[in-house]
Order: C-alpha cells, then structure tokens, then sequence
C-alpha cells in the first residue's frame, strides 16, 4: 500500500484535475475602458478602432460613460445604435483559439428605461457563422443590463465575434442597445464519471489507512 502522504497527494492531483474551470478572458478591453472619454460618450465610425481590441462595422456605435447612463462594468459601455438605427456593433480581434476546445462567450445587453427604448436584441455571430439572437426585455432601474451566454465549439485556430444590433422584428428599439462586459474562455474538460469513482475509492482508501493508524 502507498505511504499516507503520496495517497494524499496523488489524490489532491486527481481532484485538482478533475474541478471544471474557466480561464482568464481571451478578449482585450471586454468592458471598453480604453480609450477614456471625457465626454458624455464619443461616437466611432465604420472601419474605427479606436475602442481598442474591437474594430466598428455598420455606421457608427457610441462609447458611453457610466456618469451619463449606468454602465455593466468600469466606467464605459458601448451603445450598438450609434445616434439611431441598426445593424451596427462591433467585431473582436481574433483570438487564438484550439479546433475542438469548449469555449464560453458572455456580455451584458442593456436596455433604457425611457418607453420605446424598453426591449433590446442584438446578434452574435464567430468567424461568419450564422447569427445567434439575444433579447433583453425591460425589468426595471436607468439602464437593464442582462447577464447572457452561450458555449461555442472551436472549429479553427481562431476566433473573431461580431455584435450587432438587430432590429428582430419588434423585439428591439434603433436608439439604444447596451453592450457590456464581454468574457469570451475556454472551458476545461468535464471529468468522466469514472474520475469521481476513482476519486471516491482513493478516499476511502485515505481513510482505512487513517483508522488502521489510530488503532
């Protein structure tokens, strides 16, 4: 039988192994802080990138401060309409990514409480694929910012994520389409159940051995 102490250790390995975890954000600049703004908001357009790591498609979005309109996270949010209309948003800068790896993207979508301005949609799309619907209805407070997501499996070395806002027949307004605070990280594996069976025996093992030392 094994030392006590290599028992121990081998299995602290197996249960660090087997703890599904995310890594650190791919995305640079996910909550827009750069550039700061000293205005109320600043408008880019197509083709800028002066909201670093993203690139403007569409005609123009607006880089908002939280002192104007309550942003997600930090101190800015990128409002999707630009001045007003759809179709406009943001594209990231390509990320390394691994083909067959389990990766997770997801931001904030906000609405306005003024009428009319009270429902949101924006679509998402990764490297050209077909776009993937999100709707934020209006719950209450300044600005409504939602929490969403959606997994996505790497089919190429790379990764670059388009937003925009959408009109999605009436489920959305042209004046504001809050985007915020988006993560986009790779998954760690999910351990097999035979992980945990072998996590349970070697316990059980740990505590034999701690039974047979007392006695």
């Amino acid at each position: 039988m094994p030392r006590l102490p290599a028992l121990i250790l081998s299995l602290n390995l197996l249960l660090l192994a087997g703890v599904t975890q995310a890594a650190p954000n791919l995305l640079s600049n996910g909550s827009f802080e750069q550039p700061g703004i000293h205005s109320q908001y600043a408008l880019y357009s197509s083709g800028s990138k002066a909201i670093a790591g993203w690139t403007v498609v569409g005609a123009d979005v607006q880089l908002t401060r939280t002192e104007f309109v309550p942003a997600a996270d930090g101190k800015n949010w990128v409002d999707l309409t630009g001045v007003y209309g759809y179709d406009k948003g943001l594209r990231s800068d390509a990320v390394r990514t691994t083909a067959g790896q389990h990766y997770r993207l997801s931001f904030d979508l906000g609405d306005y409480y003024l009428a009319g301005f009270q429902t949101a949609t924006l679509a998402v799309s990764i490297n050209g694929a077909p776009q993937t619907l999100f709707t934020n209805v209006y719950q209450g407070g300044v600005m409504d910012w939602e929490r969403m997501s959606f997994d996505w499996v790497a089919n190429s070395g790379s990764a670059q994520i388009t937003f925009l806002g959408v009109a999605n027949g009436k489920l959305s307004n042209n004046a504001v389409i809050g985007l915020d605070n988006v993560v986009f990280e790779q998954l760690s594996a999910v351990p097999e159940p035979s992980t945990y069976a072998m996590l349970l025996a070697g316990l059980a093992l740990v505590g034999a051995a701690m039974r047979r030392k007392a006695g």
